[in-house]
């Protein structure tokens, strides 16, 4: 084996190495060199193969994170590159611990995706009749939050490079861990959820705090809102409008990937789990509908005028709906808006320049979209992950 793992090594940082030249395996390995850890749960395994890392995974004794063992039978194959590679991005992320890694100093289940760095924390978390340590609540999040992901580069052309820094989010069981976390790593004396935005963009929250209620769903669809506010502040530049008079935008674009994937909103700024807002219990299409067609006088021109933290819980609603909007009738404005916004330029002008509209006719034609587009019954939430 020692010649074929010589070959791997070749062909991990050698782009001139033939990858065939590893070996051809064999029957027992069905010629791939390698053969499935069979230490993981079958249930779990598909999860594992879609990620960067996961330190369960990595404390695995047979494949140290891979999910591949070498075959004993033959002298390797494709797959023994495969395996190779797994273990020297394993072997990266386990010299460099994540911040709350090194500050408890005990390991935790931690999972990385192309864009987030996850920590969930927690012992138990509820769904449905089920009950998920972290370990599996953490891969059902990074399942939810690349499917965000893919939706937000989508809209805004975003590749990896365009975010300084993959987003972290986490998650805990106790109050004090997480009130630790807020003081010495995000540095706010605060027990309340709490996001840093911009250059490193982080959140942490108790998974018991209201709204959250260590429950699965409550839990991941709370990341995924949040984690879209931290996009955001990190993609292309490391700005977060939600303080530069485009609330509308920020607050919009959050609810929207959260609604888009669980069908309901349940999730407020800027202290997002811990506040009793539950407007129009989180379904929003026909209370637009009908909000609109009962106040028809102007809403835009102070609306999109707001930094986050004023909106009150209706306007949060309507954030989404315009938001709604302009990703789905004007999709190709959503990267220049959002640009603007971290220029500071006004609305006013952003919708004249990408819209070819001032904010009235906006306004109008966002209304008349909504009426023929909104039914008067909303779909039904999600209930399962």
């Amino acid at each position: 084996m020692l010649t074929s793992i010589v070959l791997v090594a070749a062909a991990l940082f050698s782009a001139q190495v033939d990858e065939d030249k590893v070996g051809t395996g064999c029957d027992f390995c069905k010629n791939r060199g390698a053969v499935a850890c069979e230490r993981h749960d079958k249930h779990l395994l598909p999860l594992e193969e879609q990620v960067r890392f996961c330190s369960v995974a990595a404390s695995c004794k047979d494949c140290q994170g891979a999910l591949l063992v070498d075959c004993k039978r033959c002298n390797g194959g494709p797959d023994s590159v495969k395996l190779e590679k797994r273990l020297l991005t394993f072997k990266g992320y386990l010299e460099n611990p994540a911040g709350p890694e090194a500050l408890f100093e005990r390991p935790m289940p931690r999972v990385v995706t192309d864009h987030y760095d996850l920590i969930i924390d927690v012992a138990k978390l509820k769904e449905g009749s089920r009950k998920l340590d972290g370990h599996e609540a953490a891969h059902l999040m990074a399942v939810e939050l690349e499917k965000a992901a893919e939706l937000l580069d989508s809209h805004f052309g975003a590749k990896p490079f365009h975010n300084s820094r993959r987003t972290r989010i986490w998650y805990w069981n106790t109050i004090k861990d997480h009130k630790r976390v807020n003081l010495e790593l995000l540095k706010q004396n605060s027990a309340m959820g709490f996001s840093l935005y911009g250059v490193a963009p982080a959140t942490s929250d108790w998974a018991g705090a209201k709204g959250l209620d260590f429950k699965a769903m409550n839990v991941i669809s709370n990341a995924v809102h949040k984690g879209t506010h931290l996009r955001l502040s990190n993609l292309f530049n490391a700005q977060w409008i939600g303080n530069k008079k485009a609330g509308w935008f920020d607050v919009g674009a959050a609810h929207w990937y959260e609604d888009k994937l669980f069908q309901r909103v349940s999730t407020y700024c800027i202290d997002e789990a811990n506040n009793d807002l539950d407007y129009e219990g989180g379904k929003w299409r026909a209370a637009m509908r009908k909000y609109l067609n009962k106040n028809k006088d102007g809403i835009l021109p102070e609306l999109v005028n707001k930094v986050s933290g004023t909106l009150w819980d209706y306007e949060h609603a309507l954030a989404w709906s315009l938001y709604d909007w302009v990703a789905t009738v004007h999709p190709k404005a959503l990267k220049p808006l959002l640009l603007g916004y971290k220029n500071r330029v006004e609305s006013r002008d952003l919708f004249r320049k990408h819209l070819d509209m001032n904010v009235l006719q906006v306004e109008a034609a966002w209304r008349e979209w909504v009426a023929a587009t909104y039914t008067p019954k909303d779909p039904k939430p999600r209930k399962k992950l």
